[in-house]
């Protein structure tokens, strides 16, 4: 499980530099100008990095308490009627 975790918190990063990274790219923003960002500026880009991060992580886990909720679908098979199945699904209630 924590493996999964530092997995996915890899993988965030990872998609968030690239991110960032393309935004720059479009801008035409090179290293030079990066350095000139105030302290203001740099602190408001931080924020914005933590409350997306903040978000992933809240979707994940979301995600996944979605999947553990999800019952496994029961099989039939080929030769059950749907009498049967209506059936068998009222004795089971």
């Amino acid at each position: 499980m924590s493996n999964e975790k530092l997995n996915l918190q890899e993988i965030s990063s990872t998609m968030m530099q690239l991110f960032v990274q393309d935004v720059f790219n479009k801008n035409n923003i090179t290293e030079e100008k990066k350095n000139k960002l105030s302290d203001e500026q740099k602190a408001q880009l931080r924020k914005v990095v933590e409350d997306l991060q903040a978000q992933v992580d809240e979707f994940v886990k979301g995600s996944k308490q979605k999947q553990e909720k999800e019952e496994p679908v029961e099989e039939t098979s080929k030769n059950t009627t749907l009498r049967d199945m209506i059936k068998k699904k009222k004795e089971d209630k």
